[in-house]
Order: structure tokens, then sequence, then C-alpha cells
């Protein structure tokens, strides 16, 4: 809980339009560069403190405070000799919002075109930095916050209606009902990668190829490029494949748990091996996610009228030449952890009531789900007895967004600060 609320007040960083500039401050400028307020050579734009709506400006607000807030630290941070952000943690970051980018490109090979854009790279690398001097002072700043025993239990009784409550949990069983590839899909998919491999001639080349289609995420933006992985704990079948290749060489497509590849061998040596890959996950025609939502749909009626057993049918449905079945029992889960689709399909359910087939993508894969529900236990408020840890660090983030709050304010009458737009 700590560690979300901490997130979601540095996200609003990526929205920052920062300028390194001094400026002149007149009337006219103010009406050209739509400048709210300057912190040091720190500019706050008017877009950074309009609403949703675009209507209305939020001067003199929490948002516009929270806006300067962040600058003031920014700037503080800058000049604190203590804090640093090593090359390390800095490309880490750049990693994990440039996989939340490409995830948002429809077009691969116009993310590619940006993600060779070195004006873009240099300042999305600039924003990142100053997110990570951000956060760097709110812990330096926070580091000695504690909540007492005593406190808790004061805020408990004083702001009951600001204590969060504990999710609703419920008891399910459900039924993942994946299309099996038709033998027509599974050559498109190995034609597809028998094209790229011969496109490849050079690691630049493995590694765009790997930028623009792989769709593994923790490799993709990273050439393909997975380290350091110990020999043991990969399958045989693919242990088998990549040690039969020389340093170099670029094995022919393989089909595993995860979906197709080709890897590249990097380097082998005792117990590890470094090696690249492009991954491709099924795609399923029409026809075979319709087969398997009519399959999907034909067991749920024979579990609604007991002709099924789950705990005993699943190594008999495998037989079936439609789907790949996974059956889970009694899984108890918070109510919030459910999917979209599967929180929509609960809306008005009772005990042992089963829902209809929906569509989920599970691993990366589109499959077929249905759920039924087992037993529940109510949303109730947070107890000092039975949760105390979670009380604790609610109060504790409270009191540290506080002594920022309070920092900010003191901090601010020794900083160079002007507002203009307000």
């Amino acid at each position: 809980m700590e560690k979300l609320n901490r997130k979601f007040f540095f996200i609003v960083l990526f929205s920052f339009c920062i300028v390194q500039n001094c400026f002149a401050y007149s009337s006219d400028l103010e009406k050209l560069s739509g400048i709210s307020a300057v912190v040091g050579d720190d500019i706050i734009l008017d877009s950074e403190i309009i609403n949703r709506d675009e209507k209305k400006s939020f001067c003199n607000t929490d948002t516009f405070n929270n806006i300067l807030t962040q600058k003031l630290m920014l700037y503080y941070a800058k000049k604190d000799k203590s804090i640093t952000i090593s090359d390390q943690e800095l490309e880490l970051r750049i990693q994990e919002f440039l996989l939340e980018m490409k995830k948002k490109y429809v077009n691969q090979e116009e993310f590619l075109m940006q993600f060779q854009n070195k004006e873009f790279l240099k300042e999305l690398t600039e924003r990142i930095k100053n997110q990570k001097y951000i956060e760097k002072l709110y812990d330096k700043i926070t580091d000695d916050v504690e909540a007492t025993p005593k406190e808790v239990k004061h805020f408990l009784n004083q702001k009951q209606n600001q204590i969060p409550n504990i999710p609703k949990k419920i008891c399910i069983s459900y039924v993942i009902f994946y299309p099996k590839l038709s033998k027509i899909t599974k050559k498109k998919i190995i034609d597809f990668l028998n094209q790229i491999k011969k496109e490849i001639h050079s690691d630049i080349d493995f590694s765009t190829k790997a930028i623009l289609f792989s769709e593994d995420d923790s490799s993709a933006l990273k050439g393909g490029l997975i380290q350091g992985m110990k020999i043991n704990n990969l399958s045989q079948e693919f242990v088998h494949l990549v040690l039969s290749l020389k340093e170099g060489e670029i094995s022919k497509p393989i089909e595993t748990d995860l979906g197709f590849h080709i890897i590249k061998l990097e380097k082998k040596r005792k117990d590890e091996i470094d090696f690249r890959h492009i991954l491709i996950k099924p795609k399923y025609s029409k026809n075979e996610l319709y087969k398997t939502k009519l399959f999907s749909e034909f067991f749920r009626k024979r579990m609604i009228h007991q002709k099924v057993k789950l705990e005993k049918i699943q190594n008999v449905l495998n037989q079936n030449k439609i789907a790949d079945i996974i059956v889970r029992n009694s899984i108890w889960i918070e109510e919030n952890q459910l999917s979209k689709n599967t929180k929509k399909a609960f809306l008005f359910f009772k005990k042992g009531e089963i829902t209809n087939p929906h569509k989920e993508i599970i691993n990366g894969k589109e499959a077929f789900v249905i759920v039924k529900l087992l037993d529940e236990i109510p949303s109730k408020p947070l107890s000092f007895e039975e949760n105390y840890n979670l009380l604790k660090n609610f109060v504790k983030n409270i009191k540290k967004k506080e002594k920022i709050k309070n920092w900010a304010n003191k901090i601010l009458k020794n900083t160079y600060y002007v507002k203009i737009n307000c």
C-alpha cells in the first residue's frame, strides 16, 4: 500500500515539461509561454495545472501545490550532493517505461523510429532521472517517519472514515480453455520466424528484430538479450537446443509453453548461458476461437447439470482436439485481483453459480474462462487487532505526506519563487 501510494505521488512527473533556462518576466512572456510559476530556474506551465476538462485552472489548489512541491523537491535534490543516481538504476527505469510505451503502439515500426530518436531518448532520460531525484529526496526527508501503536489507535478512533476497507474475498474454481493451434497456424508462425532469421545478418539486425517483433516483455527492448540464465532453470528441450548451437549461431524455430522462438547463443559457460531470442506468442484464428468458445459453453452446461466433476476431469478433457484445459479448484482471491471481465461476470452472482465463458488474455495468450463462485467473505474495515501492520503503513504514509508538505512550506521561504498567472 505504501509503495503504491508513493508511486501515485510521483507518476505526475512524466507530464512535466521541464525547461532549464532563466527567464525575464514580463506580461508578454506570460501570454506567450503560459507560465504560471517559477521555482529557482524551473517553471510551472499552465498546461501542467489544467484539469481533465481543460476548462479550469487549479491555481492555489492541491493540484497546483502538489506540482509546486515536486518542483521544489527536484530543485533541492539536484543541489544535494548526497543524492546520486547510478547508470544501472536509471537504465532499469528507462527500460520499464519503454516497455509500457511499446504496448501502446499498434504500429511497431513507428515505435522503433521513436526508440531510435536520439532527442526523444535524451528528453526521456532527463525526465526519468528527475523522477528518481524526487523519489530519493522523498525517501531522505521521510526516512525517520514512524507510526507508534498509540498514533495508529488514535487515527483509527478519530478518522474512521479515512480508513480503507479489507477487500472482499471470494473462493472460486475456474477452468481455462486455450485453443489448440491448427497445423496451418503453426506453419504461419514458423514461416514468419524463418523469414526473420533470413533477414538477420548481424547483431544489430537481431536486436532490431527483437525490439520490433519479440513478445517477451522482459528482453525485447534489450535486443532479446537474456544474460546469466542458469541451465538448470530451463526445460530439457530448450537446453538441448541451445547447447547444440555454437556461439553466434541462430536456431531454427522452436515451440515451448511460452510460444515459438528463434534463439541465438551468445555465451556458454559451465552452468549458465547468455542468449538472445525472439518470441512469438500464438495468434489464434477466428475459427479456432469460435470452436473453443463453443466447447467451453458445452462444458459449462455439463457442470450445471452435475455431469462432470472438476477434480477428476482435466486429464480426460485434454484428450480433445479443440482446447488445452487447465482446472483450478477452491482458490481464495481478493475481489480486486479479478480481471475486469471476471468482475463484470460476477456482478449479480450467488454462491454455486457458474459464469458464462468470457475471453481473457492469460500469459499473453487468448483463452476462454468459466468461473464458479464457491464462497465469499464481505469487505470490512481494517481492525487494530487483525490488521495492525496495514494500518501502521497507512498512517505512516499519511505522516510522510504531511512531512513533505511541511518541508515544502518551510523551504519555500528560502527559494526564489514567483507566481505569474495565479
